[in-house]
C-alpha cells in the first residue's frame, strides 16, 4: 500500500526520500518551508516557539457541506487550510542533511479520515518543518534541550596572558598601560579567574513541550590567535607567577603559550582567545550534543626585538 499525496497546498513543498514504515506503508519526506517564516531560533539555540491554531475549525468534504470538527483530535490540531491534524512524528527519524534537530522535526497531518487524500497531505506523509504547526504544542527531546541550551549565558573568558597590561618602567610618564614583549620570549596564556559563564560547567534542568531535559554547556576547545599568524590550542593554560619567576631563566609556559616570531613594527598585534562551546543533554529517554555559538576577545600586544634577553624583569615575563 503506498500512503502518499501526489499534490499539496501548502506553501512550499520539495519531496526527499521514501520508506517503508513499520505497518508495510511507502511513505515520502517533505520538507515544508513556509514563506515569511523561517524558523524562531538560529541553529544550536532551540526551536521556534508555539503558535495558537484555529479556534474554529471547519472539514469541507469532496462532497457534501463543509461542517465543524474538534479544533484537536489525538494530540494534533486541525490545520484549515490542508483540511488535516498536524501531530509532532513519533519516534523522530534524523533530521534532512543540512538541518538541525533541535530547531525543527518531523511533523504529519492526518485527514480527519484516512482514505481522503485526494488534493491534500496524506496519512503517512512525513513533513520536516523549521517550525511547530499552528496548534502543536510538543517538542521533540532534541527540540527541547534546544530551548534549554537558549537559557544558558556563555561569555568570552577574561585573557590571562603574561606578559600583564602595565606602564613599564622606562615609560615616559602618563603613558596607558599596555602589553609589551619581545621577540623569541615565551608568552604565557591562561584563563583568568574562570566562571561558570566564561569556562563552565552550566547545568541546568527544565521542561519544555512536555518533555523534561538536563543539560550541561562547557567549554570544548580555546584557541588562541597570535596576531603574526601562529595558532595554538590549549586547554585552561597555567598563570604566570611573575614573583616566583623573578630573575629566572626564560620559559615557555608548561601547557599554553608561544614566542612571538616577528616585531610588530612600532604597532602592535591583535591577540584573540575563541572558546568553542557545546552542550551536552539528556531527556526523553535520549541524548545528544548541541553545538553553541563560540565566544571571543581579544587584547593588543606590542613586541618589539633585543639583541639578548634572559631574565624576567619589572615583574613582567622575561624581558617585559
Amino acid at each position: 500500500m503506498i500512503a502518499l499525496s501526489v499534490s499539496f497546498s501548502v506553501p512550499a513543498a520539495a519531496a526527499n526520500n521514501c520508506h517503508t514504515n513499520s505497518q508495510g506503508q511507502v511513505v515520502c519526506d517533505v520538507e515544508v518551508k513556509v514563506p515569511g517564516n523561517p524558523g524562531g531560533g538560529t541553529p544550536g539555540t532551540g526551536p521556534a516557539d508555539f503558535t495558537p491554531g484555529p479556534t474554529t475549525c471547519t472539514y469541507t468534504p469532496k462532497e457534501g457541506e463543509p461542517r465543524e470538527v474538534p479544533c484537536s483530535k489525538d494530540g494534533g490540531w486541525w490545520a484549515n487550510d490542508i483540511q488535516c491534524y498536524w501531530t509532532l512524528d513519533d519516534p523522530q527519524r534524523p533530521a534532512p542533511t543540512g538541518r538541525d534537530a533541535s530547531v525543527g522535526a518531523w511533523y504529519s497531518c492526518l485527514p480527519i479520515e484516512p482514505a481522503d487524500c485526494g488534493g491534500r497531505l496524506c496519512y503517512g506523509t512525513s513533513v520536516w518543518r523549521e517550525t511547530p504547526p499552528p496548534g502543536v504544542n510538543r517538542y521533540t527531546p532534541a527540540q527541547a534541550a534546544g530551548m534549554l541550551a537558549r537559557t544558558f549565558v556563555l561569555k568570552p573568558i577574561e585573557i590571562g596572558m603574561a606578559p600583564e597590561q602595565k606602564v613599564h618602567s622606562d615609560d615616559p610618564a602618563g603613558t596607558a598601560p599596555y602589553r609589551r614583549t619581545w621577540v623569541g620570549i615565551p608568552v604565557w596564556l591562561w584563563v583568568n579567574q574562570p566562571t561558570e559563564s566564561t569556562w563552565g560547567p552550566i547545568s541546568r534542568t527544565a521542561t519544555y513541550g512536555g518533555v523534561t531535559v538536563s543539560g550541561t554547556a562547557s567549554v570544548q576547545s580555546l584557541t588562541w590567535t597570535s596576531g603574526d599568524g601562529q595558532t595554538r590550542s590549549c586547554g585552561a593554560g597555567t598563570p604566570f607567577d611573575a614573583a616566583a619567576m623573578a630573575n629566572q631563566a626564560a620559559v615557555d609556559s608548561p601547557t599554553c603559550g608561544f614566542r612571538y616570531q616577528h616585531q610588530s613594527d612600532g604597532g602592535t598585534f591583535t591577540l584573540s582567545a575563541t572558546s568553542t562551546w557545546a552542550v551536552e543533554w539528556t531527556g526523553g529517554g535520549q541524548s545528544g550534543r548541541i553545538a553553541m555559538p563560540t565566544t571571543s576577545t581579544s587584547t593588543t600586544v606590542r613586541v618589539g626585538e633585543l639583541q639578548s634577553v634572559n631574565v624576567s624583569q619589572d615583574g613582567d615575563t622575561f624581558g617585559g
